[in-house]
């Protein structure tokens, strides 16, 4: 059985979570219809080392893109997906676009949590 990411659909409430568990924020913004957007959801997502990362570790949010236009404009993301990591204070520490297999996006994540 495979244990899913606890993904948070609210940015606002996600980041008081994450300042109140001294947790850094993994948001990632995907496009429905991408491939790439469902690639990564599907083949690294759903791979046990990083459910149980960013399940432990950190906040998870995960937003469409088009429905989240503000959140997109205020980071200036400009690909899908795009994964930015910030501290529990809200400071963005890191930021990765495109499909990462496993072994790489966990790579990324270790560098900040």
């Amino acid at each position: 059985m495979t244990a899913a990411v606890y993904w948070r659909d609210n940015y606002e409430a996600a980041q008081k979570e994450a300042k109140e568990a001294n947790h850094p924020l993994v948001l990632e913004l995907y496009m429905e219809g991408c491939p790439h957007c469902q690639r990564l959801h599907q083949e690294t997502h759903s791979d046990q080392a990083v459910t149980a990362a960013l399940n432990t570790r950190f906040i998870p949010v995960r937003l469409e893109g088009r429905a989240h236009i503000e959140v997109v404009r205020q980071f200036n993301v400009t690909g899908a997906p795009t994964t930015l990591i910030f501290s529990p204070d809200g400071r963005e520490l890191h930021r990765f676009s495109g499909f990462y297999p496993p072994p790489d996006y966990l790579k990324e994540l270790e560098k900040y949590g």
